[in-house]
């Protein structure tokens, strides 16, 4: 089976130029250990799929980056690329030869696109951040200027990399007790729970992410 590089290079020559264009930009705001940063928007302006790979594997390794060229398939709504990147290897051992990434840091970039999807109390989340330190009045208030719940998820996680794993358990600590029903799914899935069919009389999702009771 190919390895991680030369999977990343396949799937990168399966896109258009726009839609190369639009990975960049993704790659350029993905969350990612503070460690490491991510590739500078200017270092991949005219870099083509071989060059891309290249930078995406010299600075995150091969297991890591396919992770994250996964995660910005997935952004510019390639699933299908996605899923064909990590055929190989899942996530899941790929973080797992990341040590410098903790569980906090692993888990919110495993679940980017669910968290940004499906969160709705990003107002309370930031009242959480911020009163804990984990960000500042200004990122707070950038972040709920955001016209939609789902932009606001996104402005939020764009600056995931500077919170550190601190940061990350303050974050999960308040998307558990907020968004508890959301949480359970992505936690369990990690756990390889089955979540898609939890039966009548089983709590489900209710308006802005809390549990109801299933008449």
């Amino acid at each position: 089976m190919p390895g991680g590089r030369d999977r990343i290079l396949r799937v990168l020559e399966e896109l258009s130029g726009s839609e190369l264009r639009r990975l960049k930009a993704e790659l350029n705001r993905a969350a990612v250990p503070a460690a490491l940063g991510t590739i500078p928007r200017g270092t991949m302006e005219d870099a083509d799929a071989l060059d891309l790979t290249q930078l995406l594997v010299g600075r995150y390794r091969e297991a890591f980056a396919t992770v994250v060229t996964a995660q910005a398939l997935r952004s510019i709504h390639r699933r299908d690329l996605a899923d064909t990147l990590e055929a190989g290897d899942g996530p899941t051992e790929a973080f797992e030869e990341f040590p410098a990434l903790s569980p906090g840091e692993a888990f919110v970039s495993r679940h980017r696109a669910a968290l940004v999807g499906r969160t709705r109390a990003v107002s309370a989340i930031l009242d959480h951040l911020q009163a804990a330190g984990a960000i500042s009045r200004e990122d707070a208030a950038f972040t709920a200027a955001a016209p939609t719940p789902q932009e606001q998820m996104r402005r939020l996680l764009d600056g995931a990399s500077a919170w550190g794993p601190r940061g990350h358990r303050i974050f999960l600590h308040a998307m558990r007790e907020l968004q508890p029903y959301l949480m359970e799914q992505l936690e369990g899935g990690d756990r390889g729970g089955d979540w898609g069919d939890r039966g009548p009389g089983v709590n489900q999702e209710g308006p802005g992410g809390t549990r109801r009771n299933q008449e």
